[in-house]
């Protein structure tokens, strides 16, 4: 989908705007929450984020809004976004993780998102789609395409209220999110960044509500997440990645996060 039209032109969403762009799907991921799950921690993503309710009802907030979740509900979360939630038991998520350019390179988030709220009329064909994401994943990424491409077509886009991300912040992200990423150097970063390490904490701080080095842990967590439920690899194989040589103080840690240890979670998400 390449976007060659004016700003009108493409919040009406046309046709020839749909037959035309670049996407990338990153991840599917299937949420079941057996019991209450309470506000928590802010989750920050680098990509975006369609969380598709399925069962039970739960808040959502971003940023400072704050929206009611019940079955039939998606919710859009731009990139960089600060949100969290909270959940009545029990609780079904499916959610898509992608990113979309335009023709000029631009990613979407810079020129438009969907609302952060909405009722699909069509929301039971789309997760007939997501659910055979499960059996088919090597037809993952075009399905993923085909609901995105849906939502895209049927919502009305609007302008992005918030100021673009400063450039040297989106660098920053981008490499705290990388998967490669398995320790965290202040210094380096900073430098990466062309700033000095206090600057970038206030930077960050102003941005995000959190440190660096605080969503740096969050990106960590989810990627150990993924490849708990996504790979045969041991735990201990997960940890040397993640940069944990001690297998004991992984666990310590996942579980301190998750409230489970790293066995009992890829029991409870194997996909």
């Amino acid at each position: 989908m390449i976007f060659t039209g004016n700003m009108e032109s493409f919040i009406q969403m046309d046709t020839d705007f749909l037959d035309r762009h670049k996407f990338q799907f990153v991840s599917r991921c299937h949420v079941l929450h057996a019991a209450d799950y309470k506000a928590g921690r802010i989750h920050i993503n680098d990509d975006h984020h369609l969380l598709h309710i399925a069962r039970g009802s739960g808040t959502l907030w971003v940023e400072n809004e704050k929206f009611t979740m019940h079955p039939g509900t998606v919710a859009a979360i731009p990139p960089f976004v600060r949100f969290y939630f909270k959940t009545r038991a029990p609780f079904e998520m499916l959610n898509i993780h992608f990113r979309l350019w335009l023709d000029n390179g631009a990613p979407l988030e810079d020129y438009a998102a969907l609302p952060l709220v909405f009722r699909p009329p069509y929301f039971n064909s789309v997760m007939a789609s997501m659910r055979a994401m499960k059996k088919n994943t090597v037809w993952q990424p075009c399905i993923a395409h085909r609901v995105v491409i849906c939502h895209l077509a049927s919502n009305r886009l609007a302008r992005l209220d918030r100021p673009a991300m400063d450039a040297r912040l989106a660098r920053a992200c981008r490499r705290l999110s990388s998967p490669d990423c398995s320790a965290f150097r202040a210094g380096e970063l900073a430098r990466m960044c062309g700033l000095s390490i206090s600057q970038m904490n206030r930077l960050f701080r102003e941005c995000f509500g959190i440190s660096p080095h605080k969503f740096w842990e969050a990106k960590r967590f989810a990627e150990i997440c993924r490849q708990l439920r996504t790979t045969g690899d041991t735990v201990v194989q997960i940890a040397l990645r993640s940069g944990m040589q001690d297998a004991a103080y992984f666990s310590r840690w996942f579980g301190k996060i998750a409230g489970c240890a790293p066995t009992e979670f890829r029991c409870q998400h194997a996909i």
